[in-house]
């Protein structure tokens, strides 16, 4: 688990150090793509729930660190999502075309609820965030289902990393 999570974290790292500095300073982009989300859904669904909390927590706290959000913000909302995708490790397939495609809409569909909901636990910050009917949220939903089968494909890649395979896995294998 140690190796995968080291694995994880230093994708996360990259992830959050691409989507702040490269990707937010390109001008045609209205919103930037959310590539550490697709990132952690990917885990999630990858080695379950406490993996999914785990790299959920990771991320928020890397997003925290580097964007100046209140500390905690990220990582709050992030690691219920990546609970709520580890739930779903035995019944969603990380291949193919459409079904990353779903599920990284429904992840986004799901973040800016939860956005929506932790915001009232930090009312003297002014964080911006667009609700599900603007323009904004309708361009990152966009990037980001185009850019899932794109990120699961590559990080499927380094799956022999990245999987978490424990000694009784292997034994009720044979």
């Amino acid at each position: 688990m140690t190796k995968s999570l080291l694995v994880s974290t230093f994708i996360l790292f990259c992830s959050v150090i691409i989507e702040s500095s490269i990707l937010s300073n390109i001008t045609f982009l209205m919103v930037v793509p959310d590539l550490v989300l697709i990132c952690c859904v990917y885990f999630s669904l990858l080695n379950g729930k406490i993996a999914g909390e785990t790299t959920g927590f990771i991320s928020g706290l890397l997003l925290d660190f580097v964007t100046g959000i209140p500390f905690g913000f990220n990582c709050l909302f992030r690691t219920i999502m990546g609970y709520i995708f580890g739930s779903f490790t035995e019944t969603v397939l990380l291949k193919g075309l459409v079904i990353p495609m779903v599920t990284i809409g429904i992840a986004t569909l799901l973040k800016s609820l939860l956005v929506s909901a932790v915001t009232v636990f930090f009312p003297n910050v002014n964080i911006f965030h667009p609700g599900i009917i603007s323009q904004e949220f309708l361009f990152e939903f966009v990037l980001n289902i185009v850019l899932a089968p794109i990120a699961f494909k590559f990080l499927s890649f380094f799956n022999n990393l990245l999987e978490i395979s424990t000694t009784q896995d292997k034994v009720d294998n044979v």
